[in-house]
Parts: structure tokens; sequence; C-alpha cells
């Protein structure tokens, strides 16, 4: 299927490597123009260059911390002069802290909050000037299917992560007669280094092996196995191209089946 998002630019957050990093990657062998960013200037420099030098698009890394709010501001210019008006917006981000209620304090809520829903609402008002004088844009939030269906394990990201389908809703319907669409992605159990890291926590905190925790994770779909960052990406593609015009202000799991709702 030809896509032709050749020539388009996107914004791509938490890039340097995981599921933010899929996502430039196909985009980038579509031939879009990129700027992704990460905490780790080193880290997100190098995974640009990578995605240079595999491709034809033009790839900018920028350090940026997601959490600080000048940090987002100077991100959107960055990028936008490097690669002129974005017309596509990633927005993925780290996890909060994961604990149950009884657990979490009011720091973690905080913390919760500046890094799942202040990065989303932030740029997405950075670029809409430009999406709506373009009359296209194509805004899509990684979120996760805990904001589907809550685990208690995990309450502040439950919580934020249902908070952020709403945003997507809202912003979809008062954008989508500029040609924009707004999504979510809400992925299941990915191999990412991310999940091994928290499959770390967890085999502590539960007084079992990182391999049981992983074991019962890639269980936790029909499929039983953990899903490929780059059929994500793949998904990512759809949604950024002309073809996904149709398609807004929803939430979309891909998950190997493990969201029982319908």
């Amino acid at each position: 299927m030809e896509l032709s998002l050749k020539g388009k630019k996107a914004l791509i957050t938490g890039a340097s490597y995981g599921l933010g990093y899929s996502c430039a990657k196909v985009l980038a062998e579509e031939g879009v123009d990129l700027a992704i960013c990460g905490r780790d200037k080193d880290k997100v420099q190098n995974a640009a260059r990578e995605l240079a030098s595999n491709t034809s698009a033009r790839v900018l890394g920028i350090r940026a911390d997601l959490t600080v709010p000048c940090d987002l501001s100077s991100l959107v210019e960055q990028a936008n002069s490097f690669l002129g008006d974005i017309d596509i917006l990633i927005v993925s981000t780290g996890h909060p802290p994961t604990d149950p209620f009884t657990v979490t304090t009011d720091d973690d809520w905080k913390q919760g909050y500046e890094l799942v829903l202040q990065p989303p609402i932030a740029l997405s008002r950075l670029v809409l000037k430009g999406m709506k004088e373009k009359k296209y844009g194509r805004i899509i939030y990684i979120g996760s299917i805990f904001g589907i269906e809550p685990e208690y394990s995990s309450v502040v990201q439950s919580t934020l992560r249902t908070g952020l389908n709403a945003l997507s809703k809202c912003i979809a319907t008062e954008v989508a007669s500029y040609g924009i669409t707004v999504n979510v992605i809400c992925p299941g159990y990915f191999d990412t280094p991310l999940v091994r890291e928290l499959a770390k926590k967890y085999a502590v905190s539960e007084h079992v092996s990182v391999d049981e925790i992983l074991s019962s994770w890639a269980a936790h779909s029909p499929v039983k196995k953990f899903g490929n960052p780059e059929d994500l990406g793949a998904l990512v593609a759809l949604l950024a191209s002309p073809r996904g015009e149709f398609i807004t202000g929803t939430t979309i799991t891909i998950d190997g089946g493990a969201v029982k709702r319908f």
C-alpha cells in the first residue's frame, strides 16, 4: 500500500530507543523527515545518526526532558527550524511511577502528570497552529492498555492514560474540520528495554525471577508472546498518512488480543 508519506515532517518524542524509536524507523523508511528527542543527548543523537544513515530521511536528534516545560517549547522551536512546519506529532513518554493506590504518594501523582499528560497537552498546543494553516495534521499519542482496562498495581498510569484518551477525543472533535486527526495507540506488552526494566522491579517486589515476570507478561495475551515494536511503527505510519484521514478521536489497541472489551 502506498501511504504517500514521502516529504512529510514528523516530531517524535522518546525516540532514542524502544517504541518511539520503532515509530521513527518506520516513518524514516517511508521517506518522512524527522526530529526526535530523548533525555540522553548521546543516545538520541546516536539514534538520529543511525536512522539517517539507513534511510533517505533527514533526522535531527534533540535532547529534551518532557517533564520540563521550557524543554517542550524549545523542542518544537528546534524541530520547526530543522523541518519547517510539523505534519506529524507522535508523543511517546516513559513510564510513570508503578504502584498500587495505597503505596503512591503525592509526588508520584505529580511525576505521573508531568510525564503522561503535560507533554501531549503542551506539544499539541504548540504544533496545531501550523497544522491548521496547512489543513493537514496527524497527532498520535502512545498510551497503554491500562488506560482501557485499569490495572490496580499501576494506578497512576491507569488513571492518567484514561485522561489521555479523553484528551485525544476532545482535540480531535475540535480540529477535525482542519484535516487534522488525533488518536491514541494503546500497546500491550512489547519487547522493549523499558518492559525489561519494569520486570526487574516487579521481580523484586513479588520475590520471583525476572524470567517468571516476563513469561507471565508474554502470556497476558491470547497470542502468548510480546509484541514486535516495528508492528506498532507500521500502525503509526498508517495513522500518520493521508490514508488515515477517517480515523480520528479513537483509541486503538495493539495488544495481541489482551484487552477483553470490544
